[in-house]
């Protein structure tokens, strides 16, 4: 009984480490993950620039490039199928959590914060 209910949750975490692993990996410090996030240098980030960078771990596991992560492009069993848009969906919401300010930019600090719930 207990597996059954531990089962969605792995996946959930296997997913949600598929997709935020990549980005983590890029940063050697702090300032050169903000670096790499703030793709016009204009130190802060702005939601184009946040969805361009958190997406791309979507785009290196979407072999056919048809905006659709199928549950073999995943390596994760029973993984729900992931479009695009669903992806963007969650990490634009995440970056409006992220956004302590309201000011429609992350800084530095809000950046590299955890997301507020």
């Amino acid at each position: 009984m207990l597996a059954e209910h531990v089962r969605p949750w792995c996946r959930r975490a296997a997913l949600a480490l598929a997709l935020y692993l990549p980005a983590a990996a890029l940063a050697g410090t702090s300032d050169d993950y903000f670096s790499r996030v703030d793709l016009d240098g204009d130190g802060r980030v702005s939601l184009q620039e946040f969805l361009e960078r958190m997406s791309f771990a979507f785009r290196q596991m979407d072999v056919n490039g048809d905006g659709i992560l199928a549950p073999h492009e995943q390596h994760i069993p029973d993984a729900p199928t992931i479009t695009i848009e669903q992806h963007r969906e969650r990490f634009s919401a995440q970056f409006h959590r992220q956004d302590a300010d309201g000011d429609g930019y992350l800084s530095r600090a809000e950046l590299l914060s955890p997301p507020r719930r």
